[in-house]
């Protein structure tokens, strides 16, 4: 990179765009090595999706037929901006790791910090930032296009009509903006007589929507495991569609009614479900999906068409070497990707090697090796949603490859935590120890219906 004076976009301010500009602020002369480090973010401060959007019940959500994913419906809803953030929301992860290098939490934080304590804790870490990095906040991305004769990034917002022009760009906006939705028989004859009665965890703020009701929750993973904790408080009935191992098994079944698959749904028929092992439940008042998101990129104008399009049906993205760059034009990197991750760690493992390619003191292999790489990957994980879940201490694994992948340049810069064996026991104790939390919840759930008071969240020891 010798002779030139870069020029980068980071878009999104949130855990994964606070860790990667950090890291390349943190680069030897980086100030004067990289002529502009802009931060777009479309909402008005850092914390990306940690920022509570508040009351969602004006929220319009809508449900149609998917034109690029045979196994999903299409969500759209009218608020660009909403946060899939609910209002009694506190972390799956410890405080001790939920937390980035040299920057712990502060000492009065709950062990599973609330939503305010992780807002406050971004918020506190933006400010460690150095100030030649350009945080343009309340600036929405709305294209971005690779000019093949340039080899420049064009990059156009909804607030201005001038194009701006970038050599590396870097996707940091998360993946927690398009729900999916699993396609089944009646659901959309469902939504188009009760609309209301259909809703994604996105749009999920408390209890109050479901008091008095039997809702269905699909989904048994973590969003789904909380918000039926936070139903018990209010609800008739709450019923729960699992599928495959739960999350966090023994916890919440004996507050719910358990069922496999559901495979039709049947509004004029009782509002009833129909499951895979042909169980009825009937009296359905609340359909809620706790099924996770899709992958989207909707400004990105370029490479998503062809058969080297970084994106497809949503499920996953592809074409990337270490699930970062995007191999057909590495100038475009895209952070944080994986799921069943420490987030704030692992964006600095990712930043601290993004960091040294952007400057130069690391290069990339060579094409054919990263296709290989990728290909390797693949054939691991499997091309399909399954290829971005790293369970198992796997994201521990990959941050201890990216700290492998800097040797020899640790004198300088910024440098993320090795995962030695002191962290590799706490990253698996970490689920236990929300498991006995959400025992606790679940009690105390039960105790707040006795009461009559809906749920709200129990101070931590």
């Amino acid at each position: 990179m010798s002779g030139q004076v870069p020029k980068i976009a980071i878009i999104g301010a949130g855990p994964l765009g606070l860790g990667f500009a950090k890291a390349i602020a943190a680069e030897p002369n980086s100030k004067n090595l990289f002529k502009t480090i802009d931060v777009f973010e479309r909402r008005p401060q850092a914390g990306g999706l940690w920022n509570h959007t508040g009351d969602k019940s004006n929220v319009t959500f809508n449900l149609t037929e998917s034109k690029t994913n045979k196994n999903a419906l299409k969500v759209t809803d009218n608020d660009p901006n909403l946060s899939p953030m609910y209002k009694h929301t506190e972390t799956n992860i410890i405080k001790d790791m939920m937390r980035y290098k040299d920057h712990p939490l502060p000492a009065k934080s709950n062990i599973f910090p609330n939503r305010v304590e992780v807002l406050d804790y971004l918020l506190d870490y933006q400010k460690t930032i150095p100030d030649f990095v350009n945080f343009k906040f309340n600036t929405k991305v709305s294209s971005l296009l690779k000019n093949q004769e340039s080899n420049k990034w064009e990059l156009k917002t909804e607030e201005s009509n001038e194009t701006q022009n970038y050599d590396k760009v870097i996707l940091a906006h998360g993946h927690f903006d398009t729900p999916f939705v699993p396609k089944a028989d009646g659901l959309l004859d469902w939504f188009k007589h009760d609309p209301t009665a259909v809703s994604h965890a996105k749009y999920y703020n408390d209890v109050s929507k479901y008091r008095n009701k039997k809702v269905l929750i699909i989904g048994n993973s973590a969003s789904g495991i909380d918000i039926s904790t936070q139903l018990i408080t209010v609800a008739k009935g709450i019923v729960m569609s699992i599928v495959g191992e739960p999350m966090f098994k023994g916890v919440i079944e004996n507050s719910t009614e358990q069922i496999d698959r559901v495979v039709k749904y049947d509004y004029e028929n009782g509002r009833s479900v129909i499951t895979q092992s042909g169980k009825v439940i009937s009296g359905i008042d609340n359909i809620l999906f706790c099924t996770g998101y899709l992958y989207e990129v909707p400004f990105l104008k370029s490479y998503i068409s062809g058969p080297k399009s970084i994106i497809t049906d949503g499920s996953n993205l592809r074409w990337l070497y270490k699930q970062l760059f995007y191999i057909p034009d590495p100038s475009l990197i895209l952070a944080g990707l994986p799921k069943s991750i420490i987030p704030f760690p692992f964006a600095e493992a990712q930043g601290q090697y993004v960091a040294r390619i952007l400057s130069g003191r690391l290069q990339l292999p060579s094409t054919e090796s990263m296709y290989k790489s990728y290909e390797q990957e693949v054939a691991e994980r499997g091309q399909g949603s399954n290829f971005h879940v790293m369970g198992n201490l796997q994201d521990a694994q990959y941050c201890n490859d990216m700290y492998s992948l800097i040797k020899g340049t640790e004198n300088e810069g910024f440098v993320a935590n090795f995962w030695d064996d002191h962290m590799m026991e706490l990253r698996q104790k970490t689920g236990e120890i929300k498991k006995d939390r959400f025992h606790v919840l679940v009690n105390y759930a039960h105790d707040l219906r006795e009461k009559g008071q809906p749920f709200v969240c129990l101070k931590q020891n």
